[in-house]
């Protein structure tokens, strides 16, 4: 059974990072998708990517979270 307290943070970062990072993107042109990658000790958000398509075709949501924090 999963922690109820790890799917609480995995909704939150959805809703309060990923979708409002999404919305931004979206409103430049994106389509819609997002990702974050956080930190295993206390899934404290690391970095958020979202589609960024109109500026490289490749960089879905995930690719980009991936990208984004090889750069830090």
């Amino acid at each position: 059974m999963c922690d109820i307290r790890l799917i609480d943070r995995l909704l939150a970062v959805m809703e309060n990072d990923i979708l409002p990072a999404t919305a931004a993107a979206v409103g430049r042109g994106n389509k819609i998708f997002g990702a974050a990658i956080l930190r295993k000790s206390d899934l404290s958000v690391v970095v958020v990517g979202t589609n960024n398509e109109i500026e490289n075709p490749l960089w879905h949501g995930e690719v980009h979270a991936i990208k984004r924090l090889y750069e830090l």
